[in-house]
């Protein structure tokens, strides 16, 4: 039986900044306890990458890129999604973590962001 490679998943600076301001926003708009567990589910989610991180979808807005970039969504409510936008670099075996995209905003600013 075959041993699945690992990665290393990395979170970039501003993906981190991101990353915050969503807290942010999570923690005004819902109870503690629930923006506790979505802000854990969240980046365990995103760490989740370390096994099998080619199974986000393709970003197809960001393909214009020298990176393959990827996504993962997190359902916060019924109509508010995250991206979790990043690309793998398969020499170093890490994913890049890029950002926490709130699917709510207006989509061209992804472009910007990552």
């Amino acid at each position: 039986m075959e041993e699945q490679t690992r990665y290393l998943v990395e979170i970039t600076s501003k993906a981190e900044q991101y990353y915050w301001n969503l807290l942010a926003h999570l923690y005004e708009t819902h109870s503690v306890e629930s923006a506790n567990k979505k802000s854990d589910d969240i980046i365990k989610l995103a760490m989740s990458l370390e096994d099998n991180p080619e199974r986000g979808r393709l970003e197809e807005e960001l393909a214009r890129y020298d990176k393959e970039f990827r996504a993962l969504i997190y359902h916060v409510t019924k109509r508010n999604t995250i991206k979790i936008i990043y690309f793998i670099d398969e020499v170093k075996k890490t994913v890049y973590v890029t950002d926490f995209f709130p699917t709510r905003q207006d989509p061209k600013k992804k472009t910007k962001r990552s």
